[in-house]
This record gives structure tokens, C-alpha cells and sequence, in this order.
């Protein structure tokens, strides 16, 4: 599942095409591509300074989702991540993925952070307050998790 969103032709990366439809989205990659739009409500009037930054996101979303597969897999353990990023809503640093359900009717948010040139995962679902160094400590657990498992084995 990984790179899904790799083909930056099927987004939207000309400031200039950018526009606002349905009184506060933005397409970043048309309907018969990923169909993928950012949610303006409530920064309608920023639009125009926005678009630099739009067009980050759209240029970083195969990342992005990389990031919040990556972070899935290593918390719920699955192989499968049956979602597809639907919405984008942007409060400046802040960028909020808005991921649907391919095989059941669910939702969850996923919140990156932009800073010094990086999109810093935040939170993930429930998951508030996601340590910057998750992937390290998420080792460190299955690590700890492992020699525990090694010694009830030697124990019992």
C-alpha cells in the first residue's frame, strides 16, 4: 500500500489551477485520479496566501500517508489498511488528513505538524499527542515486549 499517492501528475501543483468549488474546497487531485480535496471552511479568505502551502501538501501527500500507513502498522500490528484520504483541512501549521473506510463506514483524523521545512506526525485517530520520536519507542516496546516474552518462557 505503500508510495499510493506517488504520481504527482495526478495532483494539482500550479498555484494558479488551484480554486475554491462547493463554496470552500479545493481539488488537489481531480475525481477520476484520487479525488482529494482541501476543506477551506473558514479560511476562505486566506485562500490566495494559502496555495504555496496547498500545493506542499499535495506534493507531500504520498509522504504523508506513508507516515500514517507506517504508524498504523507499527501500533495495530495489521498488514492491511482498507482507508483512502478523502479530505485535507489546513490551519496553518497544522494539517489535518481526513481518512474513509474502503470496507466498513468509518472515519479517522490524522494531524501533521509543519515545522522547519517538516511534517511532524501529531496525533493519529484516538491517538493524541504522538511522541516525535514514535518510531523509536514503538522499537523500544517490541523490544522490552520481546525479552519479557523470553523470560515468562524461561520461567514457565
Amino acid at each position: 500500500m505503500y508510495n499510493r499517492y506517488h504520481d504527482i501528475k495526478k495532483f494539482i501543483t500550479d498555484p494558479e489551477k488551484l480554486q475554491i468549488v462547493n463554496s470552500s474546497e479545493v481539488y488537489i487531485s481531480s475525481e477520476e485520479n484520487y479525488d482529494i480535496v482541501v476543506d477551506l471552511a473558514g479560511h476562505i479568505a486566506d485562500f490566495e496566501g494559502l496555495k504555496p502551502f496547498i500545493v506542499l501538501v499535495a506534493q507531500s501527500l504520498c509522504e504523508l500517508d506513508n507516515t500514517a500507513q507506517k504508524f498504523d502498522r507499527l501500533y495495530s500490528k495489521s498488514s492491511q489498511f482498507p482507508y483512502d484520504v478523502e479530505i485535507v483541512f489546513i490551519d496553518t501549521p497544522y494539517v489535518t488528513l481526513e481518512y474513509w473506510g474502503r470496507e466498513e463506514n468509518t472515519q479517522f483524523k490524522v494531524v501533521f505538524e509543519y515545522n522547519k521545512d517538516k511534517f511532524m506526525l501529531k496525533s493519529f485517530g484516538t491517538i493524541l499527542d504522538v511522541p516525535t520520536d514514535w518510531e523509536q519507542a514503538v522499537f523500544k516496546e517490541n523490544k522490552q515486549t520481546q525479552k519479557k516474552s523470553l523470560f515468562h518462557r524461561l520461567i514457565h
